[in-house]
């Protein structure tokens, strides 16, 4: 069944993860998605105030995605006003493969990816619980699944996003631990930037019971952030964003759940707040003060590496000293080619910080490439890199910052 007339189809758009907004030739009128509509891979929700955006996206090597595009899809939320990268993804670890999907949700209030020659996708359980619902996009970056009232006034809520985030906290969002399912709930970097799926890193409530967020590297500790108060921690770097916010750290439990969310408590106009964990273990704080005449951006990183790095570009992730790796050295990005025999890792790996390990441990190894399918491949002592440098050329090799 079509889509409601309301919802308008939305023309190609290559959007870079740096622009500040999105312009569509044709805005959407609604944030609700019904049961019998359609949302096709062209067409959008967006929030009632303007803020989030729910579609489909291709994610691309090159930090931007696609809207409307024939690559693999996506169905994701992301921000008008921050950086255009998607807060939630629905459908991490099974992507249509064409621009065949569309979204819809039934009576019960189950929200699936329907697509041409393939089973759909289920994007939440089971709710079993026939009636009048509908799914709605809230200005908070939400997504939540109702019951409808009588004269339509909106119930309670029987599914939401912000329990099963990707790799981004919101204000309002709760991580820790969820004491019905006894499950951990935790923000997940990707594996790579074109592939959505959990990659190495998790930024989680720590179990212990002390009041600070830890980041894990496959189950072991990476990082903290220490002891977190509302005036921020000697870890996690606020200091610019706290010259115009006010930021309110809870740690918290109720009958559902121990957790903690972030909140701001005031600013002048309005505020887009954002933290993001990266394939490398780095979380970033992104705030955009937003107000009649401008738009200033605060975005500010917490960096667990603590390699003094030569070169800004270089990976920045800590490992292990090891008999042949001091911890100074590091691997800096280069386009160009490698001479000698590659060789390919035994296993899939979750991204660029696993291929970056195994070199790492590997006194042989002086270069590696990443993969978005999870090969890893590497080059011994011996090979000899050639630079290739244009604009056009994406393919990155990771160097040892000693071989020339």
């Amino acid at each position: 069944m079509a889509l409601s007339p309301t919802l308008v189809p939305l023309i190609l758009i290559l959007i870079p993860m740096f622009l500040g907004s999105v312009s569509a030739f044709s805005p959407l009128k609604t944030d609700t998605l019904k049961p019998g509509q359609q949302l096709r891979d062209w067409e959008q929700l967006i929030s009632s105030g303007g803020v989030f955006t729910l579609g489909f996206f291709t994610p691309t090597e090159s930090s931007t995605f696609l809207l409307g595009s024939a690559g693999v899809r996506y169905i994701g939320i992301w921000s008008q006003y921050g950086p255009i990268n998607p807060v939630w993804v629905g459908n991490p670890t099974e992507s249509v493969s064409d621009s065949s999907g569309s979204l819809s949700i039934d009576t019960n209030g189950n929200l699936k990816i329907t697509r041409a020659n393939a089973s759909p996708i289920m994007l939440n359980q089971h709710i079993s619980l026939a009636g009048n619902v509908s799914a709605t996009l809230l200005d908070s970056g939400n997504f939540v699944i109702r019951n409808i009232g009588p004269g339509g006034v909106p119930g309670r809520v029987l599914w939401q996003s912000f329990d099963h985030p990707t790799s981004m906290l919101l204000p309002g969002m709760k991580i820790g631990f969820n004491l019905r399912t006894k499950k951990e709930v935790s923000v997940t970097s990707w594996t790579s930037n074109q592939v959505p799926a959990s990659g190495a890193f998790r930024l989680g409530l720590d179990p212990s019971g002390a009041n600070q967020l830890l980041v894990w590297r496959h189950g072991e500790i990476y990082w903290s952030s220490g002891v977190l108060t509302n005036n921020g921690s000697s870890k996690l770097t606020l200091e610019l964003s706290r010259e115009y916010l006010d930021y309110e750290f809870k740690f918290g439990s109720d009958k559902y759940m121990k957790y903690f969310s972030y909140s701001i408590k005031k600013t002048n106009g309005s505020v887009y707040s954002s933290w993001s964990l990266d394939n490398l273990g780095q979380i970033t704080v992104t705030n955009v003060l937003r107000s009649n005449t401008s738009n200033r951006w605060i975005s500010e990183s917490s960096q667990p590496c603590t390699t003094d790095l030569k070169n800004s570009s270089a990976v920045c992730i800590t490992e292990k000293p090891t008999a042949c790796r001091k911890g100074s050295e590091y691997f800096e990005p280069r386009r160009g080619y490698m001479t000698g025999s590659g060789y390919y890792g035994d296993s899939l790996s979750f991204g660029l910080s696993d291929c970056h390990g195994s070199c790492w441990r590997n006194c042989s190894c002086i270069a590696f490439q990443s993969f978005s399918d999870g090969q890893c491949q590497y080059w011994g002592k011996g090979s000899k890199f050639f630079p290739y440098d244009s604009f056009t050329f994406e393919q990155k090799i990771y160097v040892l910052d000693s071989v020339k």
